[in-house]
């Protein structure tokens, strides 16, 4: 086993929880146990269009009582409510046992000579798809079994195509974008446990990584120091196996000169943000930004803005040494060929991978790849680890491929297994992708294509692979992948399906896209985003990159109905859906739980008009700092259609209503309204814990909070709080509003802060509880009792009050009434 790293060498951060000590034990039993009925109402009113009889969200309800811990916090003995409770309305009517009309495809009896009807299925979808195009019958093709497949290309040829499990079949169709490893011959090595075998008869040229589906787990690349269980997802704060940043010397940045780079900056685009924030459109190319593809970015520009704003950079190397690294010794050249560090920005904004040259003489990892996987830079790493390397190799469920010898090196979990062969047929992922959907242009896209009733699995990872671009001014860097990618399509349909254990995302939505749907799909064990929507302006390195008049972005998306959990296995600066130059979506009565970083993002403000409705979202930043289940950006701004079809930088109102927040774990805020962000209005929400309710700053207006119930703000990880914490100015007529809220403040203090020295915030009949008598009187605005301000201040916050909470109840009742449960 691997030496121990003393105390002093793990990573410091304080233990993750998703339960504040200082809120009643009660009181977060009964919270847990009405966000369980929540998500039960949003399944319950679930039913799936197609016929299948497995919906992908079967056993949800479940997996959310387990993820809310109610047994294991001891709240309650009573068994998970009814997970598919029987619908008030008749089923769907079913189709003929055979369809003459469609195409059937089976992967165990087929074959692609055969005609393709329920009798004579073919073999391949891809030549199932190619039929299609040929017949003049409506398009319908029928799977069954499972499917190692090269990523299936759909074109406008295939508008109107339908692609599902066929109803006749009591299990989803699986479609992997993996190689399974039949006949295998394992070999015991010499070391304990360890395994191997020779992967030259396969033609892929690399493992980069090792899934086990009949356990549903992945195997973990050999690695120092070791996770503390190779299955954990998303690994907390206390149990994170990483070495500290300080422990190892990181190169500085390699030096650019100012000629390296060219910037554009389009003055005085808006004009509705205070004190000059991100009034003028920018963005630098070229010097730093080299690591992109294409190599453009706001962080790249001489004129950066917002919390920790400067010009991009990262370290260009790591010195190794014995001291940290206890086998460095034992590495051979196939190792440091082939090794990653894996490391968090200092500030856990997002995490890197790098590759590079090693040099045996002063130790040093030379960075010659990576770095992309983040919008935000800094000069050094934050707390790391190694991996792919073979002398790390002496942890259960560790692998290591030698792409030199074409050997596959395996460590068994000597309590399970005593060989490979007991884990099933292992898979290697290959394809970025299962379905690349993609039209031929905006004015010639794929029209009316479903997927239904199907399990999509097995791609690989691409956060070293794929080149990445940031999309605009938020923190985020992405690559156009997915396991199902959309591209010029219009009124795509994604619905019922799973998508589990994909290694990089699962449903991004990419440049022209219109009315694209994803309905009642089951994403679980993503190694990056449950779900991407980006678009393209009109340029990339050019002063067109400020213009989206082209069209060429998403537009009204509806993300309804889905359940996706354990998201960012690989890349950390991810969500459950995340959305940049994109405009009214609707995202809707989802369950999203689970993930290391901010649940639902909007990188940016481009067009606006976007609604998040009724959706249950919790168990977020459990390994990441700031943020909460909503975080969004607006620091960039961009022309658009949407608001004045002749083009503006105008934003239609955001909506978020409905919804059931939990800001446990390293929660800022519920909902972070950062950097520029406006035209929000939130409203009607049940939000738990978190530092603070509202927030506003660096340049932030139009945040209008009404009707939120805000339960122990100030009990988040980042301390205590105030119901509303609004550090930007205010310009006349763009003020920030916050009326008609019920807040309950876990300490004494204020409870809002905001800037006195321009035009204030709009604000009126606020009930405000403390939990302690001697606050009541003490409690106010920016250290002045609420009484006395009103009485300094007529008009401004006339109304609200401060009570002693002396009932947790209320507040469950409350939350009840205001979620119509």
């Amino acid at each position: 086993m691997k030496l121990l790293l003393t105390a002093a060498l793990l990573l410091g951060y304080a233990s993750a929880s998703s339960r504040p000590d200082s809120v009643p034990a009660d009181f977060d039993c009964a919270m847990r146990q009405l966000a369980l009925d929540f998500a039960n109402t949003k399944l319950s009113a679930l039913r799936p269009s197609c016929q299948h009889p497995t919906p992908a969200t079967s056993n949800a309800v479940g997996l959310v009582r387990d993820a809310l811990e109610i047994d294991a916090y001891g709240c309650s003995t009573a068994p998970p409510p009814n997970l598919n409770p029987p619908s008030s309305s008749s089923p769907p009517p079913q189709p003929p046992l055979t369809d003459p009309s469609a195409i059937y495809v089976d992967s165990y009896v087929g074959s692609d000579e055969n005609s393709g009807s329920s009798t004579d299925p073919m073999l391949t979808l891809t030549a199932a798809v190619q039929k299609s195009r040929n017949s003049n019958s409506p398009k319908t093709i029928y799977l069954r079994g499972t499917f190692y497949t090269k990523q299936i290309q759909l074109n406008e040829e295939d508008s109107g195509l339908t692609i599902m499990t066929d109803p006749e079949e009591e299990e989803f169709a699986v479609l992997s974008g993996g190689v399974p490893l039949t006949t295998l011959q394992w070999e015991k090595n010499p070391t304990p446990n360890v395994f191997s075998a020779d992967l030259s008869s396969f033609s892929f040229s690399d493992v980069p990584g090792l899934h086990f589906p009949s356990l549903s787990q992945r195997g973990t690349v050999a690695r120092f120091p070791n996770t503390p269980n190779p299955f954990q997802m998303n690994e907390e704060f206390s149990g994170d196996q990483r070495i500290a940043q300080g422990v190892a010397t990181w190169l500085p940045p390699k030096p650019y000169k100012e000629t390296d780079f060219s910037y554009v900056q389009i003055p005085g685009v808006r004009d509705d943000t205070p004190d000059g924030w991100f009034q003028d459109y920018v963005h630098g190319v070229g010097g730093s930004c080299e690591v992109y593809d294409p190599p453009v970015s706001y962080w790249c520009s001489n004129s950066t803005q917002g919390g920790g704003a400067f010009q991009f950079m990262i370290p260009s190397g790591i010195i190794l040494d014995e001291s940290f690294l206890p086998n460095l010794s034992k590495y051979t050249p196939t190792s440091l060929n082939q090794a990653v560090v894996n490391a968090w920005h200092p500030a856990r904004w997002e995490n890197w991978m790098f590759e590079g040259d090693f040099d045996i003489n002063s130790k040093t990892f030379t960075f010659n790849k990576g770095g992309f996987q983040g919008a935000r830079g800094e000069k050094q790493g934050g707390d790391w680890f190694i991996e792919n390397v073979f002398e790390e190799l002496d942890s259960e469920n560790e692998f290591f491929y030698n792409r030199s010898s074409k050997m596959l090196f395996f460590y068994v979990n000597a309590s399970f297994a005593s060989s490979p062969d007991d884990y099933g047929v292992m898979v290697v992922p290959q394809e970025e992708g299962v379905f690349n959907i993609s039209g031929a242009s905006q004015s010639n896209p794929v029209k009316d294509l479903s997927i239904e009733s199907v399990t999509i699995t097995g791609t690989r990872h691409t956060y070293l692979t794929a080149p990445h671009s940031v999309p605009s001014g938020g923190d985020w860097a992405l690559e156009r992948r997915g396991a199902i990618l959309l591209e010029n399509t219009e009124s795509t349909s994604i619905e019922n399906v799973k998508i589990n254990m994909v290694d990089g995302h699962g449903g991004h939505i990419s440049g022209y896209n219109r009315n694209a749907t994803f309905k009642g799909n089951h994403f679980s064990w993503v190694g990056g985003s449950a779900i991407v929507s980006w678009g393209r302006t009109d340029g990339e390195t050019d002063e067109e990159a400020f213009s989206g008049m082209g069209g060429n972005w998403p537009r009204f998306n509806l993300i309804e109905n889905n359940v996706a959990r354990e998201v960012g296995h690989f890349e950390k600066q991810n969500s459950f859906y995340v959305q940049a130059k994109t405009a009214q979506s609707t995202i809707r009565n989802n369950l999203f739980f689970n993930g290391p970083r901010a649940g639902v993002n909007y990188n940016d403000g481009f067009g606006g008009g976007d609604v998040l409705e009724g959706n249950l979202i919790f168990n977020t930043c459990r390994e990441s700092g700031d943020h909460g289940p909503f975080n969004s950006w607006d620091r960039q701004p961009f022309l658009t259609p949407v608001v004045d079809e002749d083009g503006s930088t105008a934003m239609e109102w955001r909506t978020i209503r409905s919804n059931f927040m939990i800001g446990n774990y390293q929660s800022q805020e519920t909902v972070d309204n950062d950097d520029g962000s406006g035209y929000y209005l939130t409203e009607d929400n049940f939000l738990v814990y978190s530092s603070n309710g509202l927030k506003s700053d660096f340049g932030g207006h139009d945040n209008h909070h009404i009707g939120n119930i805000y339960a122990y703000v100030g009990s988040g990880s980042w301390g205590s709080g105030s119901c509303m914490s609004d550090g930007a100015s205010q310009l006349d007529g763009h003020e920030d509003l916050y009326q008609n809220n019920f807040c309950v403040l876990s300490e004494g203090g204020d409870y809002g802060n905001f800037d006195a020295s321009t035009a204030y915030p709009k604000m009126g009949d606020n009930d405000i509880y403390v939990l302690g008598e001697d606050d009541v009187g003490t409690v106010g605005l920016n250290g002045v009792a609420l009484a006395d301000f009103q009485a300094a201040n007529p008009g401004v916050d006339d109304g609200s009050t401060v009570a002693l909470l002396d009932d947790w109840g209320i507040i469950i009742n409350k939350g009840r009434a205001l979620l119509g449960l």
